[in-house]
Parts: C-alpha cells; sequence; structure tokens
C-alpha cells in the first residue's frame, strides 16, 4: 500500500465534497420562490391573463419560474363596489417609470391585471415610481417586479384592504379612474 499525505487525502475528499454538492446539493431551486410558489392557492380554472389575480405574478412568469410570458413587471389594481368590497378595476391606465429615464404604460384587463412583457422592457432598471389611474405610489419600488410581493390581498390578520405589517394592503383606485386609451371613460 502506498502511503498517501495528509494534504492529498484532505484535497481528495474536498474535491468529492465540492463534486458531491453540485450533483446533488444544486438541484436548481432556489428555496425562497419555490417556498412563494407552494403557498399559492391552487389555480381556479386554466391559466390565463385573468387568472390569479392580486398574486405575485413573477414567481411564476419569470427565469425562475416556467410560464411564458416572462413578466417585467406585473400586478392588480382594485376598486371598491357598492357594498365596500375590494373589485377588480378594468381599463385603467398603470404607468411604470424606470430610474434610467423610459417608462412604460399597462392596462388592466376584466381582473384588474396589468403586465409587461420582459422582451418589452428587458432593460428595466430599479428602483421603478408608479402611477395607477390619478393614485401615484409615494415611495418607490426597489427590486421586485411582482407588485403582490408588498401589496398583499386581505387576509385574517390584514383584514379590509391588506395593510399589516407585512404589507402596504392593495392598490385602490376611484371607480371613476378608467382611461380612455385602456378601453374606459375619460382620464
Amino acid at each position: 500500500m502506498v502511503p498517501v499525505s495528509h494534504g492529498r487525502r484532505f484535497a481528495v475528499l474536498s474535491f468529492a465534497v465540492v463534486l458531491g454538492v453540485g450533483a446533488f446539493g444544486c438541484n436548481g431551486n432556489d428555496p425562497i420562490p419555490q417556498e412563494v410558489l407552494d403557498d399559492l392557492p391552487a389555480e381556479q380554472g386554466s391559466p390565463s391573463a385573468l387568472h390569479r389575480p392580486g398574486q405575485p405574478c413573477l414567481s411564476c412568469h419569470s427565469t425562475y419560474g416556467a410560464a411564458a410570458p416572462a413578466f417585467a413587471i406585473a400586478g392588480t389594481v382594485y376598486k371598491e363596489n357598492a357594498m365596500g368590497a375590494l373589485a377588480a378595476a378594468p381599463n385603467v391606465k398603470v404607468e411604470i417609470f424606470d430610474s434610467a429615464g423610459p417608462s412604460r404604460f399597462a392596462c388592466t384587463n376584466a381582473a384588474g391585471n396589468f403586465y409587461i412583457e420582459k422582451d418589452k422592457w428587458a432593460d428595466l432598471t430599479f428602483p421603478l415610481k408608479v402611477r395607477a389611474g390619478q393614485r401615484s405610489m409615494n415611495s418607490i419600488i426597489g427590486r421586485e417586479g411582482s407588485c403582490a410581493a408588498c401589496h398583499k390581498l386581505p387576509s385574517d390578520d390584514r383584514p379590509g384592504n391588506g395593510a399589516g405589517h407585512d404589507s402596504a394592503g392593495v392598490v385602490i383606485v376611484d371607480d371613476g379612474d378608467t382611461d380612455s386609451i385602456c378601453g374606459g371613460g375619460a382620464p
């Protein structure tokens, strides 16, 4: 038997550990986004532009998620109905202002959802500013393209508009906050 030096044994063992981690430990799943995906409620109906209002769109529509198309930014806008409950706000113009200068807009659909596809704004630069209808967001968006990452739906611990210690609440616009460019009334 040929004697093996301590240094050589350590190097071989280190290589084996690195190889094992590479082969078995890094399966491509980031535990944080995967946890978000696992926590989403079951899909109601089939996926479309109207599905999952108020949920974090970029969890699936991103380089991590498998849903197509990939989005640069996406979210849901609400209004209050006659009973004071949250309802979708269709035909609202949502303007996004990029910190590098350009801006884009999207129109909300019947579910209140809006999005801008990643290939239509690949060079999106954070932080961002946003205006939905006549309502401007006072703070900046620092890093996340899913509005629902901060603007969460109401729950038992966040009743009403969803505001709480972990949420800014959902975005609520006035009932007349539609835009003619989006198929609504006068801005």
